[in-house]
């Protein structure tokens, strides 16, 4: 009896989703690291793509998937870290706040935070101004 061909399993959606996170992976956990210890920002980040994974669908029918991939990640940090690492600038949005980790911290460059929260690079320019503003 011959044996059924069997067809690779569509990957769909998931496989944009799998690059989405394998593209900025290093990034979202560098992130995670200024704020949990190494075991917690890997969960954060593990469990910000299963959240997103629930909704993919949606996600790929915003203006910006990589944005809502960002905000899963900075959500499932901001949970586990809890208000205290935050103290310092808590004065500032919460936008302001990634900006200043991941540009003065992580040393990216705007184009790169812009490809990683999938914002505008004008509008990271905006924040960079206003963060240099506010230091004077």
């Amino acid at each position: 009896m011959p044996t059924p061909s069997r067809r690779p399993a569509d990957p769909g959606p998931a496989l944009g989703l799998r690059a989405l996170r394998d593209l900025h992976q290093r990034h979202y956990l560098d992130y995670a690291e200024l704020l949990l210890p190494p075991a917690d920002a890997r969960l954060a980040v593990h469990d910000a793509f299963e959240e997103l994974g629930g909704h993919w669908l949606d996600a790929l029918s915003t203006a910006s998937p990589t944005a809502c991939a960002w905000q899963a990640v900075r959500r499932r940090v901001r949970i586990l870290a809890g208000p205290r690492p935050f103290g310092p600038v808590a004065h500032l949005t919460a936008t302001q706040q990634d900006v200043l980790l991941l540009h003065l911290v992580l040393d990216l460059p705007a184009a790169e935070i812009a490809a990683l929260t999938g914002t505008e690079p004008a509008a990271v320019h905006v924040q960079l101004r206003s963060l240099a503003a506010a230091q004077r």
